[in-house]
């Protein structure tokens, strides 16, 4: 995995990959935390807070889809090297201007989003639960 960016680099790279990804008919963009234990110097780490280890990921594995015919291996190879994987790592002390920054970068690209359209799936249980009644 390449190094983390810094936070401007991670942010301009999280734009890009949101802005990408709505364009795209369709398409997930995965956002990840978890705590950053740094293992050179436990000590010190147990008595503070840990760092926050950010990803940001489009989720594009390259695995070929089994409902298609066929698949040439180049092109499953050709699409694995295009996921795109970012990552920064916050410490405590730059958490919350982190975090202010990162919520406006996510609600600016998630503008561009659909809302799911559930209507015809509440319709066809609606009309299966109708002849389960009637039986």
């Amino acid at each position: 995995m390449p190094a983390h960016l810094n936070h401007e680099e991670f942010f301009t790279s999280l734009t890009t990959l949101l802005t990408t990804t709505s364009q795209k008919a369709r398409g997930s963009v995965y956002l990840t935390q978890k705590p950053w234990i740094n293992t050179d110097n436990s000590q010190d780490q147990q008595q503070q807070q840990p760092a926050i280890l950010i990803r940001a990921t489009d989720g594009n594995t390259g695995a070929p889809n089994p409902k298609k015919v066929k698949t040439d291996k180049k092109t499953a190879a050709g699409a694995a090297s295009k996921k795109v994987k970012l990552s920064t790592v916050v410490s405590p002390e730059e958490l919350e201007a982190f975090y202010t920054r990162y919520a406006e970068v996510c609600k600016a690209g998630m503008t561009g989003l659909k809302k799911r359209d559930r209507s015809k799936k509440k319709t066809a249980k609606g009309k299966a639960a109708g002849k389960v009644q009637k039986a």
